[in-house]
């Protein structure tokens, strides 16, 4: 029985006239947004705009109102146990980048080192790779088993008592299979070291605990979960924040100001410097209310059947080739070669009939020199997506492949 979406009418680009033949399977970049989430932000600019936490009139006092509303809102969805452990940034970058230089740089020394996987995007290899390199630490690499999963037994071999962190993401963007993060957030719980999570792909699947992951650190963007670009969250443990210091000032985090000296405020909004980019903030709220009307069980099962359609149509074509062992099949994710064809012909291709897709290192390049290939293309899928997404993408890739392909 083909499986038609019962949400695509929701996203207005799917009925624009520019984009009449639009076949999106990248949403592992970004989500397309649903009117709803764009009429909130057009409501908040027309109607509600003002700078949060500055003004004493009501316009201001009702914009700070919904900003700590919605942290308050994404506390719950990610599972925190206080709004206070909430902080709003640009996005998944700037969260790793704050932990990393307010917490983690003030404790690393030459004798630490930092594990990662090999799998991490830059935004979760670049801040530790630099601060390894500044202050002469380690960088570890935990490998990946055959599957594309973090292996724990060689990740546990990794530490020691020098060990400061251990980064890695919920689920990879180039493999989408989800790690054991609770077993390691556990482990190192037990030997007192710091875990940062990144969890940008994971995001959009929701049934986030980070309690129950007991991870220090987790970080995410909103545009991965159907909301705007330009916010994002960083998740930052009870009592953690309190030991981080500011690495960017500026109006908005100050109790105390003198010409010689600086007493920053507590809680999240130290790291909250400037104005808030209050729209994106609506627009991420909006985005969770339009997802939680859904429920996350039905849109889970949605995509849960859809990518094991896709999975069996491209097993079909044995002129592709998945970048890892498929074992478990991945959410609503997959990463191929095409055999002699580069990456991005396959892409501009696809493109050419209305369908989009991502080809590249997909900001993951040691990874895919670890796998022994330059690129590859990656398809993904979203709430829009359907069975015939997928019949028109194997159409076109084996149309690609007969055109192009080197005898």
């Amino acid at each position: 029985m083909s499986i038609v979406s019962p949400w695509k009418q929701d996203f207005p680009v799917f009925n624009a006239d520019a984009y009449p033949n639009l076949c999106y399977l990248d949403s592992a970049a970004t989500c397309l947004t649903p009117k709803r989430v764009a009429d909130a932000m057009y409501n908040y600019q027309c109607y509600s705009h003002a700078n949060s936490h500055k003004g004493l009139y009501y316009l201001s006092a009702n914009v700070t109102e919904k900003v700590e509303y919605a942290r308050t809102r994404i506390a719950e969805f990610l599972g925190a146990s206080s709004l206070n452990e909430i902080v709003f940034t640009s996005g998944t970058t700037e969260s790793l980048n704050l932990v990393a230089y307010s917490y983690i740089e003030t404790k690393i020394t030459s004798k630490s080192n930092i594990i990662i996987s090999a799998a991490e995007h830059h935004a979760n290899l670049l801040p530790w790779q630099r601060l390894c390199q500044q202050y002469g630490a380690s960088l570890r690499v935990a490998p990946l088993n055959d599957h594309g999963i973090i292996d724990f037994s060689q990740l546990v071999t990794l530490i020691d008592s020098d060990t400061l962190l251990i980064a890695i993401s919920q689920s990879a963007n180039v493999i989408g299979k989800f790690n054991p993060i609770k077993q390691i957030c556990q482990y190192a719980r037990q030997n007192n070291i710091i875990t940062v999570i990144d969890g940008a792909q994971a995001v959009s699947h929701g049934n986030i605990n980070v309690d129950d992951l007991e991870c220090d650190f987790y970080a995410f963007s909103g545009h991965k979960l159907y909301g705007p670009t330009g916010c994002g969250v960083l998740y930052c443990r009870m009592g953690l924040i309190e030991q981080m210091r500011p690495y960017q000032v500026g109006g908005g985090i100050i109790d105390n100001v003198s010409y010689q000296s600086s007493h920053y405020l507590t809680g999240p909004l130290k790291f909250e410097s400037g104005s808030h980019n209050v729209v994106s903030i609506i627009g991420l709220l909006a985005a969770l209310d339009y997802l939680n009307d859904i429920s996350w069980q039905a849109i889970n099962a949605y995509l849960e059947r859809l990518s094991g359609y896709m999975q069996k149509r491209l097993a079909e074509l044995n002129f592709i080739h998945p970048i890892v062992r498929s074992g478990d099949s991945a959410p609503y994710l997959y990463s191929f070669q095409m055999n002699k064809v580069h990456c991005h012909d396959v892409a501009s291709m696809l493109d050419i009939e209305g369908i989009a897709v991502r080809a590249g290192h997909h900001c993951a390049q040691p990874l895919h020199k670890t796998l022994g290939i330059n690129a590859s293309v990656r398809v993904s899928l979203g709430l829009y997506n359907d069975h015939t997404d997928i019949d028109r993408l194997i159409t076109g890739l084996t149309n690609t492949y007969q055109l192009l392909k080197i005898e």
